[in-house]
């Protein structure tokens, strides 16, 4: 009489996202720490994409056993998933890319695919122990779009005003031109007061987020601006453990290529959240 397949410890779905659509990986371990790893699909990235992925696990199942959803915070792809999820009740991890690529080196595995990236979020899943996602508030939430809206604007009206000095200092700029680069730098000057106005209206009404932001820009060097911009990004530092790993998430860690004699200088990585590296 064959034995009876042993209980699992836990399950774990590993998923690979994309704009349109992800890949989903379904893995177990079982008591004696044996990994096993069994379908993979394919779904919309779409609220009918979700459904049907909550469903395929749910087939997927076996002996009763937690079940945990693994994902990389790439972009913003993964965010309509998460919240889903969350929505849901799943259990979710979303994991930044440097802790995914250091387990990655860890193991032998050296091409890459979508589907492969799936299986190795699976058995990061299935071998560590991994921290919960807090989505963030709807406070939050508004604050990111909003440091968002703002570092856009500043971009914008830098490359603007640069733009306007070297067109009024060329041969016989033309009047016309001159007046349409003023009124669109007196545009985007508006919208930036609109987005402080929208700012300090929320922090108004969300005294404890605002009791955070203060505390955070008694930091010497870091002002107001900059520290809307780390807790938004850190979702109130709910993605960070230690100064490293912010460092990691914001692209500033150092990195060093050297092989045999040929030895490269060090530099930032650059692989991290742009926005907040730009803060």
């Amino acid at each position: 009489m064959p034995a009876a397949a042993a209980a699992p410890l836990k399950y774990v779905v590993g998923i690979d996202i994309a704009k349109d659509t992800f890949v989903a990986c379904f893995g177990r371990i079982e008591a004696s720490q044996q990994l096993r790893f069994g379908k993979q699909a394919t779904f919309a990235n779409t609220p009918a994409g979700f459904a049907a992925l909550l469903a395929w696990a749910a087939k997927q199942q076996g002996a009763a056993a937690p079940v945990w959803f693994v994902v990389e915070a790439t972009g913003v792809y993964y965010e309509a998933l998460a919240y889903y999820l969350a929505d849901q009740q799943q259990a979710l991890s979303v994991l930044l890319p440097n802790k995914v690529k250091h387990f990655a080196q860890s193991t032998e595995q050296k091409s890459k695919t979508d589907q492969l990236d799936a299986r190795l979020l699976c058995r990061l899943g299935l071998e560590r122990a991994l921290p919960a996602w807090q989505p963030p508030t709807p406070a939050l939430r508004r604050l990111r779009a909003l440091a968002r809206e703002r570092q856009s604007l500043k971009r914008q009206g830098a490359r603007l005003k640069s733009q306007r000095h070297a067109f009024a200092h060329c041969y016989q700029p033309d009047a016309r031109t001159l007046e349409r680069l003023a009124a669109h730098q007196d545009l985007i000057e508006a919208q930036l007061r609109a987005v402080d106005q929208d700012l300090a209206a929320l922090l108004d009404a969300e005294p404890e987020l605002a009791r955070r932001l203060a505390h955070l820009a008694s930091v010497p060097g870091i002002g107001p601006a900059t520290a809307i911009v780390v807790v938004a990004e850190t979702n109130g530092f709910a993605l960070i453990e230690n100064e490293r790993q912010l460092a990691s998430y914001a692209g500033l860690d150092v990195v060093q290529r050297q092989s045999g004699l040929a030895a490269r200088a060090a530099r930032i990585s650059r692989r991290g959240n742009v926005h907040l590296r730009q803060a």
